[in-house]
């Protein structure tokens, strides 16, 4: 998503070793019981997997290319949902500790992800509207907002992964697959503990989204999906941790929950996107018009109400686990 404008991360070149190896059955692929695939081989793998995809991604980000901020900090919630979810499958400890660490992460990757998405949202809805009613450099305004704000977050992404915080989550997420601390639940044979989680997880979703249901102020309503939204990203990727074993139910679940934190992400932005364009209009100094900023705020109102209606014909038809 990101235009050839932009500049790239850069951070000094550090050399951060690949994940160790896990738990594995004969032929490579994770360990199978008489019953399946067992819950702690389902999350180990899964953790493995999505540490490689951050180091790569990392590598990518400090090369300078355009979508690698998006996937690194993808990566980095992938391990932080995993670790959540399947929170009771290891030892409090370093699990919350890493977590933790990943929200801090995925917060510093995510300003410069931001800046990307609302700069290309507004700028397509500027475009979008007719030469006439674009009173004033709307456009190299919201440039000048934006294009500042990324440089600046790019600015402290390569200083991050350059850091010694960040070299530690990463050594400490290699020493948690490479020697993982099991609960008496990790260990056993209990296939069952994967949909006991899985089931947590979306109670959790439902209790939101009834909190949502009950507020009738609209912007309450709306911190509130946006909470909910996080809820079915989580739900997203416990199911996608499920899916060796889980087959056609997990695909059903994580298609669903993936459909639900695209719609809640459109509203979101939406909320980001009218909250600047209040700015921006408030503060328009000499040669600019506010009337365009409201022309364009009345739009994502617009959208935002249709966002609503899209989620609440979703969670009509939202899955229950078997």
């Amino acid at each position: 998503m990101a235009s050839p404008d932009l500049p790239a991360v850069r951070a000094p070149g550090r050399d951060v070793p690949a994940p160790a190896a896990g738990v594995r059955g004969p032929g490579g692929g994770p360990s199978r019981s008489a019953g399946g695939i067992r819950a702690r081989e389902l999350l180990l793998d899964y953790l493995q997997e999505q540490l490689g995809e951050l180091l790569r991604e990392q590598q990518r980000v400090q090369s300078g290319e355009a979508d690698a901020i998006h996937k690194m900090r993808v990566s980095t919630r992938r391990l932080r949902s995993a670790l959540a979810s399947y929170r009771k499958l290891l030892s409090p400890e370093p699990g919350r500790s890493l977590r933790g660490e990943l929200k801090w992460l995925a917060r510093v990757l995510g300003a410069a992800r931001d800046a990307q998405v609302m700069r290309h949202r507004l700028q397509d809805l500027v475009a979008s509207q007719p030469p006439e009613l674009v009173l004033g450099p709307v456009s190299a305004r919201i440039d000048e907002e934006l294009l500042t704000n990324y440089s600046e977050a790019v600015r402290i992404i390569g200083s991050e992964l350059a850091g010694e915080r960040y070299l530690r989550t990463v050594a400490g997420l290699q020493d948690l697959v490479a020697e993982p601390a099991w609960t008496a639940e990790g260990t056993g044979q209990d296939r069952s503990a994967v949909a006991r989680m899985l089931r947590r997880d979306r109670k959790r979703l439902r209790s939101r989204v009834r909190l949502a249901r009950q507020e009738t102020d609209r912007e309450a309503r709306a911190e509130i999906l946006h909470e909910a939204r996080k809820d079915a990203k989580r739900l997203r990727y416990a199911a996608e941790t499920w899916r060796p074993d889980g087959g056609a139910a997990a695909e059903t679940m994580m298609n669903a929950a993936e459909a639900l934190q695209k719609i809640l992400g459109e509203l979101q932005d939406s909320v980001v996107a009218r909250a600047l364009l209040q700015r921006l209009g408030s503060t328009a100094g000499s040669g600019e018009n506010g009337f365009t900023y409201g022309r364009l705020h009345a739009i994502e109102e617009h959208r935002a109400d249709a966002a609503e209606k899209q989620f609440r014909r979703l969670w009509k038809d939202f899955p229950k686990l078997p």
